[in-house]
């Protein structure tokens, strides 16, 4: 369904939630990638899990997701 994936996002993801869950985090998986130019998440659904992708990691990179994003509109 992505024309392109942001490859480190879930890694970071990943990351990120083995910090504040321990291992219980081989359960969260994340993606994230570019569709039609525009910047698409998905990410678990607990809200825990959407704070922390949006807090660590799209809000502080979001310029940069955003021209990544639109260099591969169609």
């Amino acid at each position: 369904l992505l024309e392109k994936e942001i490859a480190g996002f879930g890694e970071l993801f990943r990351l990120k939630s083995y910090e504040e869950i321990g291992t219980a985090a081989i359960l969260s998986g994340a993606i994230a990638g570019v569709i039609n130019g525009r910047a698409v998440f998905c990410i678990p659904g607990s809200t825990k899990a959407v704070t922390l992708a949006a807090r660590d990691i799209i809000i502080p990179e979001i310029r940069h997701i955003l021209t990544h994003a639109s260099a591969h509109q169609r």
